[in-house]
């Protein structure tokens, strides 16, 4: 029993870390928000390489610039995913920055959603 018992515990562990993906959710999107942007983030892995990307959302007209209420990024690998920064901007306001990192070796895939009223 004892050992089955630490046989599952390194079994989830490993399982949890194979498996993990970078997901991330800024803010909160309410049900009278608009999709203000989806857009897919990608670059090619190079060997022995961490790759970035630098992500920016601007809204054309200034003055009727909707607020962003919420920022959804869906990384689309199953394993060894890029992660996310909030550089600037974000909920509250109009618009935003955000820079992808690879892990050494691995490519970025994501997919990025804005939402604003």
């Amino acid at each position: 029993m004892r050992y089955s018992i630490i046989f599952f515990l390194i079994f989830i562990a490993f399982f949890d870390s194979t498996c993990a993906v970078n997901n991330y959710l800024w803010g909160e999107a309410g049900p009278t928000d608009y999709k203000l942007a989806k857009d897919t983030i990608s670059k090619a892995f190079f060997v022995g390489l961490v790759q970035t990307k630098k992500y920016v959302f601007k809204q054309s007209d200034n003055l009727n610039a909707l607020t962003i209420t919420a920022i959804k990024i869906t990384d689309k690998k199953k394993s060894n995913g890029a992660t996310a920064e909030l550089l600037s901007g974000g909920p509250g306001s109009k618009g935003a920055t955000i820079l992808f990192k690879s892990k050494r070796g691995f490519g970025i895939k994501d997919v990025v959603e804005i939402w604003g009223r």
